[in-house]
């Protein structure tokens, strides 16, 4: 895989919301059959879209060479949007929104209990049905900035139809990390495994602003100055 591509493939790999997922499925008591299911839906929903963006991408004729208008303007664009994101989390804009929507008093509506005010996701996920977290976890993972990014290099690079196939599921390999790692832990030493991922993803809770700023914000100074000089 080529180095930009791996490096736009490890920032979408770092991704809290998927680490969050596999620590409540290994909290399950049917843990290896829901992780596997949730990471075969997750790859097979990631690696359908990709290709089909790719195929959508070179029929256009959209992004024709890594100089294209298109091409630069996409690092451009997406790059700013990254840093405008790093921006509102380093100053909290996203905690002053979620203020001004509480209702006066800064307390919860009557009657809201813990569960309603968990993720739909969690929800879902904690409900210990393989086809349940095979189908949750298509709709979950959508394709990030980083991914999209990095579906366009691919679409813009000199490769065949099975260059194509070969770097897109590698990407995928490589973004699904931190829910492969853990699976291949259960087989080898389960215990340790969910003590693990369960110590990580504490440290991903308490420490994910920081992360998002930082993988933000050098996402979008790559991507912006790759941008500008293919412009």
């Amino acid at each position: 895989m080529p180095l930009q591509l791996l490096a736009l493939a490890l920032d979408a790999a770092l991704y809290p919301t998927l680490l969050a997922a596999v620590a409540l499925l290994l909290s399950q008591e049917r843990r290896r059959p829901l992780l596997a299911a949730y990471l075969a839906g997750g790859l097979t929903v990631s690696i359908a879209v990709g290709l089909g963006i790719v195929a959508l991408l070179q029929g256009s004729g959209a992004v024709r060479s890594d100089r294209s208008g298109a091409s630069w303007i996409t690092d451009v664009s997406v790059g700013g949007l990254a840093l405008l994101l790093a921006v509102a989390l380093a100053t909290r804009v996203d905690v002053r929104l979620k203020q001004r929507r509480r209702p006066a008093g800064g307390s919860d509506p009557a009657g809201a209990t813990h569960a309603t005010r968990e993720p739909l996701s969690q929800r879902i996920l904690s409900r210990g049905s393989v086809p349940v977290v095979f189908l949750a976890s298509l709709a979950i993972n959508l394709p990030g900035a980083a991914y999209l990014v990095g579906l366009k290099d691919i679409a813009v690079g000199d490769h065949g139809t099975g260059g194509v196939i070969a770097l897109v599921v590698a990407f995928n390999l490589v973004m699904f990390t931190l829910a492969e790692v853990p699976l291949v832990g259960l087989a080898v030493a389960p215990e340790r495994t969910v003590a693990l991922v369960v110590r990580a993803n504490r440290w991903f809770s308490e420490n994910g602003r920081r992360i998002a700023i930082v993988l933000s914000a050098v996402l979008g100074v790559y991507l912006v100055a790759r941008g500008v000089a293919k412009a």
